[in-house]
């Protein structure tokens, strides 16, 4: 990427996983409080709604419509034995 030309921005989805979900909510709530943890839980899902977001690949993050044509992000099987999703181009 060369300086002065026009950049893409994108709203990434990361990794998802019940478990992290739960063990992230319990630690924000250990260090500032459950009621300022929700506060910055609720002001969080009103910047980003409305917003659609990309899922990219995990080797070389390009998303979907950055791939050769016929081209797809593939989801890792291991992964979502374990609750995760984690997808990846043929990289």
């Amino acid at each position: 990427m060369q300086y002065g030309k026009d950049e893409e921005y994108v709203n990434v989805k990361t990794m998802e996983s019940k478990k992290g979900s739960a063990i992230a909510k319990a630690t924000a709530e250990s260090l500032m409080g459950k009621r300022e943890a929700h506060r910055v839980r609720n002001d969080l899902r009103s910047l980003y709604a409305g917003q659609k977001q990309v899922q990219v690949c995990w080797n070389c993050e390009k998303n979907e419509a950055q791939l050769a044509p016929g081209e797809r992000l593939r989801a890792c099987v291991k992964c979502k034995e374990i609750d995760r999703t984690i997808v990846y181009c043929s990289k």
